[in-house]
């Protein structure tokens, strides 16, 4: 899985782009996430007002042959990438992780460096 994870201002605000395994990872782990911390009180400690949306930022289509673009704020990025760092922690053990998200602990430590790279990168 690949580290670069492209970030770009538009007028609008950022804008990012994912890789199909990049969005699945993500999508799945916004899940295990939700499944090992349900209260929302305490997922809005660990990930600020924009984790909340981070399901639906995700739930867009996406052709698997082609990146795909979303907007997003620096917010929800953020959000993403505590998601990823914090979920890193929480489930230590590689084969848990890989039960749990579908992935290998090394891709969700390779996104979450990429988003903050790219975030990075288009200030």
């Amino acid at each position: 899985m690949r580290n670069r994870v492209p970030v770009s201002r538009t007028d609008h605000g950022l804008e990012v782009r994912l890789t199909p395994s990049q969005l699945e990872l993500l999508r799945r782990a916004t899940d295990a996430f939700g499944e090992l911390l349900p209260d929302p009180e305490q997922r809005r400690f660990v990930l600020g007002e924009a984790g909340a949306g981070l399901a639906v930022l995700f739930a867009g289509e996406q052709d698997p042959n082609h990146s795909l673009y979303l907007p997003a704020t620096e917010a929800q990025l953020r959000a993403a990438h505590a998601l990823l760092t914090t979920l890193l922690a929480m489930v230590p053990s590689e084969r848990a992780f890989m039960e749990r998200v579908g992935f290998f602990r090394e891709n969700a430590a390779a996104v979450a460096l990429g988003l903050r790279r790219g975030v990075a990168a288009a200030r």
